[in-house]
């Protein structure tokens, strides 16, 4: 991320407070690259004191950044509203000194309803479509602690979650009359929650929240949640590793139809807890409530179906010990994340399951925030 220092704060800021702005910008850890990339125009700069102070400091400060402002006018930067600039100037996308000391030493965060389990998919997004030219400025974000996961507490949560976040900077947003929004930096990543794909959508009541806070930055996803990005090669494998287990039948059976379905359908099964409701599927005479329409004929079942009792269990995921057997001190929120990491999860695979490049449009709604 390219962020423009103006002529104007060399000028007028005291030198600690650019001192330490300029730390900020230009540290990285050893055998990292920086975070951000810094414009100066030196020429316009050389001869304030400040500059001329920060030299002291910095002896070649000149040569290297008479190289990032060359490779800053080359760049789509230059010319864009969307470059962050440090300047006196209360506009969009401008932070005098003090705004931008808090607003760029913030690590970017990706908000999720329950970071513990459904980070693991957003790795496996970062980790295999991150590389670019040899980077992989994500993970390098991620391993600095740049970029990290915060866990809301649930979809209810979240505007309670960003209130209390953003209240650090409820001073500074009323000094220089700006909503708490501007100093949000991260992204909401939200399960969709849909049974079917016509099926309306089921945040609308979150979204109107968030819009009344100011935040724009949140993606829906498209399937129903992120189990169901889970490419079809790591489900077969568990049924091959389970194939001559004994005490695995009900796994096993729900692996034999749900590996019958189509796209669309997998796109849209509770893979947790089978089709809706999650809880009290039956009534006190012990017959199934009904269940939408919508959602038998995407699947092609009634309720009375052998498959649809099957898939309605829900996959009773806790994981596969070394000799093939199933453990059984797990769970399935805890276990199921974990195949995000198995090395059947790959660009390719992903892609596939994906189907209409939604992995690496939330990969540059992440980097577009780096």
């Amino acid at each position: 991320m390219w962020i423009k220092i103006s002529n104007r704060i060399f000028e007028s800021a005291d030198f600690k407070s650019l001192n330490y702005l300029y730390q900020i910008l230009s540290w990285s850890p050893a055998g990292s690259f920086p975070r951000y990339s810094i414009a100066v125009d030196t020429e316009g700069v050389g001869n304030s004191t400040n500059f001329k102070q920060l030299l002291t400091i910095e002896s070649d400060l000149k040569e290297f950044l008479d190289l990032e402002y060359a490779d800053f006018v080359n760049s789509s930067a230059y010319n864009s509203d969307e470059t962050y600039t440090i300047s006196n100037t209360n506009k969009k996308k401008n932070f005098n000194i003090e705004e931008a000391i808090l607003f760029f030493n913030q690590p970017v965060s990706i908000v999720l309803e329950n970071n513990k389990n459904d980070s693991q998919f957003i790795e496996a997004i970062i980790k295999n479509f991150g590389n670019k030219n040899g980077k992989n400025l994500a993970q390098q974000h991620l391993d600095c602690g740049w970029l990290q996961f915060e866990n809301a507490g649930g979809c209810s949560n979240i505007p309670n979650f960003l209130e209390s976040v953003l209240k650090r900077f409820t001073k500074i947003a009323e000094k220089n009359k700006r909503p708490l929004s501007t100093y949000f930096r991260g992204l909401i990543i939200l399960d969709s929650d849909r049974d079917f794909k016509a099926q309306p959508c089921k945040h609308s009541s979150l979204t109107s929240k968030l819009t009344k806070l100011g935040i724009k930055e949140y993606h829906i996803l498209k399937k129903r949640a992120m189990e169901n990005y889970l490419p079809k090669e790591v489900f077969i494998d568990i049924q091959q590793q389970l194939a001559n287990n004994k005490n695995a039948v009900e796994i096993k059976e729900w692996l034999d139809v749900f590996l019958t379905f189509s796209d669309e359908q997998l796109d849209y099964v509770n893979i947790a807890t089978g089709f809706p409701p999650k809880s009290k599927k039956y009534d006190n005479n012990g017959k199934r409530v009904p269940v939408e329409n919508e959602i038998l004929t995407l699947f092609n079942m009634k309720i009375t179906d052998s498959n649809f009792e099957k898939i309605d269990l829900g996959f009773k995921f806790q994981g596969v010990s070394h000799n093939n057997n199933l453990k059984t001190d797990s769970s399935f929120k805890n276990e199921f994340p974990n195949l995000f990491r198995k090395s059947k999860v790959t660009q390719q695979s992903l892609n596939v399951r994906d189907g209409e490049n939604e992995l690496t449009e939330i990969l540059q709604k992440i980097t577009n925030l780096l």
